[in-house]
């Protein structure tokens, strides 16, 4: 029943759209260190650091203050070890059904969050990079990693970039050249961007309100008082394991009792600087000095203000 609901709310919720071709456009960092995210936001995953005077491939510009690039030189993903079966001319094809791609991080000890899917049979390019092993014995899990696939962007603050000038008017009619578009102005291809930002914005909406419905019918379930691994006040911090900024939360005495990796889908901004109660994944993370807990349900302990 739950799961029939669940099914029809995210149909329900799904509107066909276009995605427009991509136009690129170039654009040199003109700050000392541009972080480089796997999404637009400001607490998702970093995937590495841009210096001053670097060149960026632009894809598309935001109007949130995003460039979505290219990815840069060294950029690179995991994917299941198990999954994949390397090739003779260095590639490697997928065995599973469906093979989750993750973000990686040059010196992070895990990989990032989930990022999208392959299926049986798609292409791989493997990168020389040692293999990533997490857990020993009969639980371990190694990951390979692999190049971008096809398709796959980045993302930079705007600020940090300094836009290559559009091309002239005498140029963009000459039908050799297709004319870069990376300011997000008016144009046959500004209705077509426009659609796709409102298809992204509607998936994120989508996976943000299954997630709360899941939660909702859960909490129905489940009586009032629970056990939980940690309980606090939830404040934003700049602290990062792994690439990937982490939340505090805070005891009685105001200093942080655990630090919380919020996977997406839980909306843990709403919580900001309110009383929570954490269940997941807990363990003491040395570079923190503190209790990691991948979070797996953030509930609020107290009345919104």
């Amino acid at each position: 029943m739950v799961a029939s609901w669940l099914a029809a709310l995210w149909l329900g919720l799904m509107a066909p759209s276009s995605v427009p071709e991509a136009r690129e456009g170039g654009g040199e960092v003109v700050v000392d260190v541009l972080e480089v995210l796997v999404e637009a936001d400001d607490s998702g995953y970093s995937s590495g650091e841009l210096r001053r005077g670097d060149r960026v491939s632009v894809v598309d510009v935001g109007r949130s203050g995003w460039l979505a690039i290219i990815p840069p030189d060294g950029s690179f993903d995991w994917v299941d070890a198990s999954a994949i079966q390397a090739r003779d001319d260095g590639s490697g094809q997928v065995l599973a059904d469906q093979a989750s791609i993750r973000s990686g991080l040059a010196g992070a000890r895990m990989p990032g969050p989930p990022r999208s899917a392959l299926s049986r049979g798609a292409i791989v390019r493997l990168l020389d990079r040692p293999p990533l092993t997490i857990g020993k014995g009969p639980k371990a899990r190694s990951w390979r990693a692999i190049a971008p696939v096809e398709g796959e962007v980045r993302y930079v603050r705007l600020e940090g970039v300094r836009l290559d000038p559009r091309p002239t008017s005498a140029s963009s009619s000459d039908p050799g050249v297709r004319p870069s578009r990376v300011d997000g102005g008016s144009g046959p291809g500004s209705d077509a961007i426009t659609r796709f930002e409102e298809a992204l914005q509607r998936s994120r909406a989508i996976d943000s309100t299954v997630e709360q419905a899941r939660r909702t019918l859960t909490l129905a379930r489940t009586p009032t008082e629970r056990n939980y691994d940690a309980r606090g006040m939830l404040q934003a911090s700049s602290r990062k394991v792994d690439g990937q900024k982490v939340l505090a939360l805070i005891g009685p005495e105001g200093a942080p009792i655990a630090y919380l990796v919020v996977p997406p889908g839980i909306p843990a901004s709403r919580l900001l600087t309110r009383k929570v109660g954490v269940r997941g994944e807990v363990h003491f993370n040395e570079s923190l000095g503190a209790r990691l807990i991948t979070v797996r349900d953030l509930d609020p302990l107290d009345k919104p203000r």
